[in-house]
């Protein structure tokens, strides 16, 4: 570390300009991910009736897919549509386990990568008070030198 108290500043706006950036961007890769290629994107499945309905979700709270075994046609609408909405209902909270578990990560990434962040600014800003007190004393000096200094 330096005593020049502009380097010391730079430092702590660098370490907050890069905070600003990684939260940024974990925000724009949540939007992004919403809307992305369907092969990155999270998914769930959920199944109904002994697995003979099967939902794909995808991230956003969509539905990828409906798979119905033939045999439950038979069973009536009815049933049909309540093993769906159980089907789906299953996948969405399997996807929201999966979503959440991912913004977790995300987080506690974020939360390492930030883990210094108050004990790297104290330094900093002693370092930047160490060195405005230097600029301090320094003037002091120059200023009682000029007042024993004769005109």
């Amino acid at each position: 570390m330096t005593n020049d108290p502009f380097s010391a500043a730079a430092s702590l706006d660098e370490l907050l300009t890069q905070t600003q950036q990684a939260l940024s961007a974990m925000r724009a890769r949540a939007v992004e991910d919403a809307d992305s290629d369907p092969r990155r994107l999270l998914r769930a499945e959920g199944s109904a009736a002994g697995g003979r309905v099967r939902v794909v979700a995808v991230q956003g709270g969509r539905v990828e897919s409906v798979t119905v075994d033939p045999a439950l046609a038979s069973a009536g609408w009815d049933s049909l549509c309540g093993h769906l909405v159980v089907a789906v209902n299953a996948a969405l909270a399997e996807l929201d386990s999966r979503v959440s578990a991912s913004a977790r990560a995300d987080a506690d990434a974020l939360a390492a990568r930030l883990g210094g962040l108050r004990e790297q600014s104290a330094r900093q800003m002693a370092e930047f008070s160490r060195a405005v007190e230097d600029v301090v004393a320094r003037l002091d000096r120059y200023r009682a030198a000029r007042v024993d200094r004769p005109a």
